[in-house]
């Protein structure tokens, strides 16, 4: 390889690189935006499981007194 054909090379892997570090930036930058939306959906998703465990609580004991309030007046 002479000297021309030396710096036409490293130019090529010049451009090469700078190319490889864009993408590696776009990705990060879609990797990040991705991890703050499942941040937000696992807020949402936990304040879901969170009401409806209050729910599922809230109908158990209900049911637990209006199925003692029956026992005990049958049993009467």
């Amino acid at each position: 390889m002479n000297h021309k054909e030396v710096i036409q090379y490293r130019d090529d892997i010049r451009d090469r690189l700078t190319r490889l570090e864009e993408k590696g930036n776009a990705h990060f930058e879609v990797t990040r935006e991705i991890r703050v939306d499942v941040k937000a959906q696992n807020a949402r998703v936990r304040k879901l499981e969170t009401r409806q465990s209050w729910l599922m609580g809230g109908l158990g004991a209900i049911t637990f007194v209006f199925g003692s309030l029956m026992a005990w007046i049958k049993g009467s």
